[in-house]
């Protein structure tokens, strides 16, 4: 475990703050400003051949010709419009319903010049009758952040004398070893979106599915194009094998699809990447196991992603579908219920997750530096995500271990490996079933800011049981 050592210390940053679009043109040249809407009605595509200059190439199926809103579109020079969705993912065959065509046609990116006045467009917009709600996208990041040697015996900080490795207290703190005499996340599928993978990890190899990976940003199955590292480091959290080499993931007997949305260094998208994985992680066959879909991004702000309509519409879409979704709060220090405008969010009803710090004996938030944790009503539970002594795998090779990986990403993490353990326990269970028993579950917290319950393992696994034999 030479390297292991060297790439922890080579690693001791913030992983993951890169925004999507190519990296080295991100100063020099700032992109369009981009508006995301969603229109109460279905949409068509007017043809190319057509009479129409306007870039916005849209149409309502009821013939409406939205003429305030070509006004407003016109009035402060659209560039360009793009459908949120893909209507067909590559080498994916999905016949979508008419209604889930038509749910999927309201969502729109509106690219205005990057001296656009968005304040007043977004006004105008969200003054339209025919537009349910409109926000700035400002893009996405992805958040700072058994018997294996490093499992450790308590909840308490310790390191590994010959290679300077935290030991795993966080299972312990969490109940997690309790809730291991019963399950281990077998026959459950945890299908992470990423900023990118390192997937030849000797203990992510066992659990990947290779014919479950996808880059929702170019269609392909490459997902080492962006920073692998903050992926391989949340799959080694949420379900790292227990193979007696380094560390044993919460749920490690779960499977694992690997889904990228970070553009790495080529072009953003024309659609919304998140939304996208989302949505393709809904067209994949899962054999009939559960899948939990655990989205590792935020705005590049730090806010929580979810404030991006097109998020919201895929998130409701895989929940109604039998979907457990989690996704990270975000590390801003800053309500999540809150866009980056200041506006409030729509509820997805999501299981949002918030981050604690370490101490011998309570579960702080974290409130320091770019980890610190958003908080509001509207986080339902936080578990350690501590920015120093959570350890995990690392993506500097196939045998490295870091200690530096925290904040709502790794605690998101967690969260995912429990509902993992949860839905083996019961695979009957709904999502909000889910939601409501870590909610009941849960320990209070006092913290500075609330942020939900604290995450109890043993006694949400008990509970699954439970509801199973009713």
């Amino acid at each position: 475990m030479a390297d292991t050592v060297k790439s922890m210390t080579q690693e001791n940053r913030i992983s993951g703050q890169v925004r999507f679009g190519a990296r080295d043109k991100a100063e020099s040249q700032p992109g369009p400003r981009i508006v995301q809407i969603e229109l109460k009605a279905p949409l068509r595509r007017i043809p190319a051949g057509s009479k129409s200059k306007s870039p916005f190439r849209f149409a309502a199926t009821n013939e409406d010709e939205f003429l305030s809103l070509h006004g407003i579109l016109n009035d402060h020079v659209l560039g360009a419009a793009h459908a949120s969705f893909r209507m067909r993912h590559p080498g994916q065959r999905r016949r979508r319903s008419r209604a889930e065509k038509d749910h999927l046609s309201r969502f729109v990116d509106l690219h205005f010049p990057a001296d656009a006045d968005i304040d007043a467009i977004l006004s105008k917009l969200r003054a339209l009758p025919e537009v349910e709600q409109a926000v700035e996208v400002r893009g996405i990041v992805f958040a700072a952040i058994p018997t294996d040697p490093l499992i450790g015996t308590s909840d308490q900080e310790a390191s590994d004398p010959a290679t300077g490795l935290k030991f795993q207290w966080y299972v312990y703190r969490c109940g997690v070893d309790r809730a291991w005499a019963r399950v281990s996340g077998q026959g459950v599928v945890i299908a992470d979106v990423d900023a990118g993978f390192r997937l030849d990890h000797q203990d992510l190899a066992p659990n990947v599915e290779p014919a479950h990976v996808f880059n929702a940003v170019d269609g392909s199955k490459d997902v080492m194009a962006g920073d692998r590292d903050h992926g391989t480091a949340v799959l080694g959290i949420a379900a790292a094998a227990s193979n007696k080499l380094g560390i044993a993931g919460i749920a490690f007997s779960a499977h694992l699809w690997a889904i990228e949305a970070d553009a790495g260094s080529v072009p953003a998208p024309k659609w919304d990447p998140v939304a996208n994985a989302i949505d393709w992680i809904m067209g994949e066959n899962s054999d009939g196991r559960r899948v939990v879909i655990n989205v590792e991004a935020q705005t590049p702000t730090l806010g929580n992603c979810e404030q991006n309509p097109a998020v919201q519409g895929a998130i409701h879409r895989a929940i109604s579908n039998g979907f457990v979704v989690c996704v990270a709060a975000g590390n801003g220090g800053r309500d999540a219920g809150l866009a980056d405008d200041g506006t409030a969010i729509m509820p997805t009803g999501s299981i949002l997750v918030g981050a604690t710090a370490y101490d011998p004996k309570a579960n702080p938030r974290v409130a320091f530096g770019p980890q610190a944790s958003n908080w509001g009503a509207r986080v339902v539970v936080s578990a350690p995500g501590d920015p120093t002594n959570d350890v995990t795998c690392s993506a500097s090779s196939p045998t490295a271990y870091r200690n530096d990986f925290g904040g709502t990403s790794s605690a998101a993490a967690k969260v995912a490996g429990v509902i993992a353990l949860m839905l083996e326990a019961n695979p009957q269970l709904t999502h909000n079933e889910v939601r409501s028993i870590l909610v009941s579950t849960g320990s209070a917290l006092k913290t500075d800011k609330p942020i939900g319950v604290f995450l109890n393992a043993d006694a949400a696994v008990s509970a699954a049981f439970q509801s199973k034999n009713k």
